[in-house]
């Protein structure tokens, strides 16, 4: 499962670079398409989570995918920490923590789960880049 963190990491409400970062989440469609183990979730942390979930119905990627279809109901979205919500996520999903990758445009996130959890963590601070995710296919034998 691959878990992105909603701000930066993913949509532009901090970064106006959506379509910069569609890549990421087109490939897993297309990997899900050709029967690959992959899910996309999304894990992030609000004081508005209604917000971010009507961000998520209207934010698209290239081909008019919206967020919230692309994820589904792999979604935690909450106050609390990443760790809490990778652990909801895995027990939605039966998938292991060291199946598991997460990417986050905060070090003190990255720092906590990597801490807590055997998740394979990116830090990206500039949002989702290609090298973060080429890491990410290589690290989990998906490239």
């Amino acid at each position: 499962m691959i878990g992105h963190e909603l701000d930066s990491s993913i949509h532009p409400i901090v970064h106006l670079t959506l379509l910069d970062r569609n890549y990421a989440l087109e490939d897993i469609k297309r990997m899900e398409t050709d029967g690959h183990p992959i899910q996309a979730a999304a894990a992030s942390r609000t004081d508005e989570p209604s917000w971010a979930r009507i961000c998520m119905q209207h934010l698209a990627l290239n081909d008019g995918t919206v967020l919230a279809e692309v994820f589904g109901d792999l979604v935690e979205i909450s106050g609390g920490s990443k760790v809490k919500h990778l652990q909801r996520l895995s027990h939605k999903t039966g998938i292991r923590f060291e199946d598991m990758c997460f990417f986050d445009n905060e070090q003190w996130n990255i720092e906590d789960v990597s801490r807590s959890l055997p998740v394979k963590c990116y830090y990206t601070p500039n949002g989702m880049t290609r090298q973060a995710w080429k890491d990410a296919l290589k690290d989990s034998a998906l490239e």
